[in-house]
């Protein structure tokens, strides 16, 4: 059988938003790591900001990584 594109956008488009989603997480954990590190209230203030900007986006990546997990297997099952 043919590998249509929609498959293959199956395949590829979960694992996509998963890495971005990583990404934004390990992006925030980062900033949190260094304000540790440095304890100041000016770091404090900087990871506040970095979780209430990446927040929405995390939520919205999570939304789309489960919609498009539960295409990928809706798309690749066999009939």
């Amino acid at each position: 059988m043919r590998d249509l594109p929609a498959r293959r956008a199956a395949r590829v488009v979960p694992l996509v938003l998963v890495g971005a989603l990583l990404v934004v997480v390990a992006g925030v954990g980062l900033v949190a790591a260094v304000a540790e590190t440095q304890q100041t209230w000016r770091w404090y203030f900087r990871m506040e900001q970095a979780v209430a900007t990446a927040t929405p986006v995390a939520l919205a990546l999570s939304a789309a990584s489960l919609v498009a997990l539960f295409g990928a297997v809706f798309l690749t099952v066999e009939e």
